[in-house]
């Protein structure tokens, strides 16, 4: 099996996420590199930014559909305490939800708890999946619309921001293999 990589290369819809520094709210999540470019969330519930993904690194005749395409959203996030003194950690947060969305393509949200506040920023994974929709295998066009939501469902402790500082899809799929006719080389030969 191959893979291949996706990274955010814009935002759709609604952001309401703030973004760390002055790099575009994308590249502060295409590099893993920690804490020096990330997205937050820190006051508000049920807040959400959308993220495009890069067209596939591979062409469409490279990937054999026949077979199943498996794609799967992967976050490093921290819940980091930016405060003077924190009484009571450490905590947890189990209210931030990934998603993969798009055009035609429906998959439902994993939560998932952040229980780090050490800037260590693990990685987290949503939902491995085989299908775009009830129904409906990987295609090509549901590669190339491939967004990340994410959505913090709850609000966080004060002095606790959500940070996120990488994004990316992972898809594993069976190389197309192309056939040669080899009866010219058989009848020559045998």
């Amino acid at each position: 099996m191959a893979n291949f990589t996706m990274l955010p290369d814009g935002t759709t819809g609604t952001n309401e996420w703030t973004n760390s520094g002055g790099a575009s709210f994308e590249a502060s999540c295409a590099a893993d590199d920690g804490a020096s470019s990330y997205i937050y969330e820190q006051a508000s519930a049920n807040n959400e930014i959308t993220l495009t993904m890069a067209n596939p690194s591979v062409s469409e005749a490279g990937i054999d559909f026949d077979e199943d395409v498996t794609v799967q959203a992967f976050m490093k996030a921290d819940y980091t305490f930016v405060g003077a003194v924190d009484a009571g950690g450490p905590h947890t947060y189990t209210y931030l939800k990934i998603q993969l969305t798009g055009t035609g393509i429906s998959r439902a949200a994993d939560s998932k708890t952040l229980t780090t506040e050490d800037g260590s920023y693990p990685l987290y994974s949503g939902t491995s999946t085989t299908i775009k929709t009830l129904g409906a295998d990987w295609d090509y066009a549901g590669l190339q619309n491939i967004q990340v939501k994410l959505e913090n469902t709850s609000r966080p402790a004060r002095f606790h921001p959500i940070r996120v500082s990488y994004v990316y899809v992972k898809v594993t799929y069976t190389e197309l293999v192309t056939t040669t006719d080899n009866s010219t080389f058989f009848g020559a030969n045998f």
